[in-house]
């Protein structure tokens, strides 16, 4: 797992909205999607689950489900991302297999990253790192925590809050994997040619 890890608008997009852009969006070339809606409607959030499993099946993209391990399960994504209020990484593996990605949100603390690898996580991320709108009230994370965790351990370390191709530079040679966006693509005038400099940057090729 290394590149673009866009996670959905589905805040700000209606359905019919981000179907398209999305697929802009994958077309570009990133390494993983992650479902991100907080919505409640139950129906709507299947809908949209389903087509993007497909989307990101046409364009080789890992699909992962936010917070719902059960809508991970029905939609047979590839994994589920938990944060902190979310059920533990190993109740996640009972109910999903082996198989299944599960990532972990560790904001800036280096304990919990540790103890959630050790329960079984396949990756962690750390931020927020810049301030952002899409998530309000998040912990402050520094570059350090991410040449740490690299130290630390093996697995795949995802950076994300507010992160733009203009300041990216610094997680990427601390040795972030990942980096996790959100409206610097899905409200990029050109979200294709935005994602395609994110992997310039990044020295991925897709």
């Amino acid at each position: 797992m290394r590149g673009l890890y866009a996670i959905t608008d589905s805040d700000n997009l209606s359905t019919q909205e981000l179907l398209p852009v999305t697929e802009e969006i994958l077309r570009a070339g990133v390494a993983a999607l992650q479902y991100r809606d907080k919505s409640g409607n139950h129906d709507k959030r299947r809908y949209e689950a389903d087509r993007l499993r497909e989307l990101c099946g046409e364009h080789n993209c890992l699909f992962i489900i936010n917070d719902d391990v059960q809508l991970a399960k029905e939609t047979g994504s590839d994994g589920v991302h938990l944060g902190r209020d979310d059920c533990d990484c190993k109740t996640a593996r009972d109910e999903l297999g082996e198989d299944v990605i599960i990532g972990v949100s560790c904001y800036d603390r280096l304990e919990a990253a540790q103890d959630a690898v050790a329960d079984g996580a396949d990756y962690v991320a750390f931020g927020s790192f810049y301030p952002t709108e899409s998530k309000q009230k998040t912990a402050t994370a520094e570059p350090e925590i991410i040449i740490r965790a690299k130290e630390r351990m093996s697995v795949p370390i995802v950076a994300i809050g507010g992160i733009t191709p203009a300041n990216c530079r610094v997680l990427v040679e601390s040795g972030a994997d990942l980096l996790a966006v959100i409206s610097s693509i899905y409200r990029a005038d050109d979200p294709y040619s935005t994602v395609k400099e994110f992997n310039r940057l990044m020295d991925v090729v897709k």
